[in-house]
């Protein structure tokens, strides 16, 4: 009974509902198309010419699938031998939201196979995008054959159209939301928090985000497609627009973290797809002029966003100047001399050259001092990192405390004042006035007012020349002794 049922259906092609709505394309840009109406006796006769046995039928679906397979696992097998370089260019924007906030690019792993898990996941999900333009000619090879030339050709341009927004989608993820969403949560952690980020949660949520954008980029093709079908008017979707964007924001918290700002970015495109989905399935003057001003303010709304996280300026004011004094963005490679027109944010690096000193506020109530020869990175309004130099800090009355971090530990400070220097294996803290709290190789300890503590790591350098020379008397037998 199922194999009559399965004759019956590839003789009387269920292919034909489906694709009927891929003519909207043809009547969109085209109007009605110039062909001429294929006649039921003469489509009866195209279908006995092309028609097969249900065998064949299911040979040719096992070897399309065969090859699909192989060109998956050939795809898998290239991209293990370049898995570093793969990983690399995923990691673009943890990277640059880690170095945003002046924490470590790399990502951890909590097992020993976790690596290999991971690594195995990113070369199987990117064979697949590799191989997927092949995947898609296998099964226009085995469908083709049950649909007529007029149906051929709305499909041939279907397709492209629609595996174009996929890629949009994908790379809307990977430049703007991925790298602008994880700086916001990294951002709002605070000071004394260190987030562990594994290789395997990264990657498993750049794929979902990833394909979950390429699939929402998706909704005005598939609007148009029910709206030519006759299945849902434009009127429709007009009425519903007010519950669209409620479901478009709760699936946007679905596939997004729990955060305001990724989800805002995610429901944004989505509106402004629902609305160009509407314009297309039914051009209207007062569409365009809505859509217009729909994708004015998620515009606006994405520049504030863009600025809050990137610039937040009026963080850092510089007071007084002496000598050489250099600064450099974060995304920038040379350093520059600082002058009146140089807009300080959050973000900046100061350095001091030989005869240099220059002293600034970090935020209301900080103040810091830098001496010559010194670097200071001003990360956040809580954060700032001496990398070599030394600085003079004054906190008072903040809210929250302040973090120095330095080649050697990190240090806690809040309503104190603090003189820093930091050299190539110690770091001296010494607390002029008010307490302060040192992290150095998981220890914590409390530095009271008026002391002094060294912070090293490994240890204090020694002169293994002295240990040598008082030692070869000893190791060495005297001349002449048995």
């Amino acid at each position: 009974m199922l194999l009559v049922i399965l004759e019956t259906c590839l003789y009387y092609k269920p292919f034909n509902f489906c694709t009927a709505g891929y003519a909207f394309i043809v009547n969109t840009t085209q109007g009605e198309p110039d062909v001429k109406e294929t006649k039921p006796e003469e489509a009866k006769h195209e279908t006995e010419s092309i028609r097969m046995p249900l065998g064949a039928h299911l040979e040719e679906m096992r070897r399309r699938v065969v090859y699909s397979l192989v060109s998956i696992v050939l795809c898998f097998i290239l991209c293990w031998f370049f898995k570093v370089q793969i990983l690399d260019i995923a990691k673009r924007p943890h990277k640059y939201a880690m170095e945003k906030v002046g924490l470590s690019t790399e990502l951890q792993v909590l097992s020993y196979q976790e690596g290999f898990y991971a690594y195995m996941k990113l070369c199987f999900i990117t064979s697949v995008f590799l191989a997927y333009p092949f995947v898609i000619y296998q099964i226009w090879q085995f469908v083709s054959s049950g649909l007529y030339k007029r149906e051929q050709r709305y499909v041939l341009l279907f397709l492209p159209i629609s595996y174009a927004a996929f890629v949009v989608g994908g790379l809307f993820g990977y430049f703007l939301l991925i790298p602008f969403g994880l700086q916001f949560l990294i951002s709002i952690l605070g000071p004394g928090i260190q987030p562990i980020i594994t290789m395997q949660d990264y990657v498993s949520f750049v794929f979902m985000l990833t394909v979950a954008l390429g699939l929402v980029f998706q909704l005005p093709l598939l609007m148009l497609l029910l709206s030519k079908i006759r299945f849902i008017s434009p009127d429709k979707f007009i009425a519903w627009r007010k519950y669209a964007v409620l479901v478009i924001f709760i699936i946007a918290a679905i596939v997004t973290p729990p955060d305001p700002f990724t989800q805002i970015m995610t429901a944004i495109p989505m509106i402004v797809l629902y609305e160009l989905g509407i314009l297309i399935a039914r051009p209207t003057k007062k569409g365009f002029t809505f859509l217009g001003m729909i994708v004015g303010g998620g515009l606006m709304l994405l520049f504030v966003f863009y600025f809050y996280l990137t610039h937040k300026g009026g963080e850092v004011n510089l007071l007084d100047t002496r000598g050489e004094v250099l600064f450099m963005y974060p995304e920038g490679r040379e350093w520059e001399r600082v002058s009146n027109h140089t807009h300080f944010r959050n973000g900046i690096a100061l350095k001091t050259g030989g005869e240099g000193r220059t002293a600034l506020s970090a935020k209301k109530g900080v103040y810091v001092g830098m001496d010559e020869n010194t670097e200071v990175h001003f990360l956040d309004p809580r954060k700032i990192r001496l990398t070599s130099g030394q600085i003079l800090i004054s906190t008072k009355g903040l809210e929250m405390p302040l973090e120095i971090d330095t080649p050697n530990g990190r240090i806690r400070t809040q309503g104190g004042t603090l003189n820093i220097v930091a050299k190539d294996f110690v770091t001296i803290v010494t607390a002029v006035k008010g307490d302060a709290i040192l992290f150095m190789e998981g220890e914590e300890k409390k530095l009271l007012e008026g002391r002094q503590h060294k912070m090293s790591i490994g240890g204090e350098p020694v002169d293994i020349g002295a240990i040598i020379t008082w030692s070869e008397g000893v190791i060495n037998k005297p001349e002449g002794s048995k």
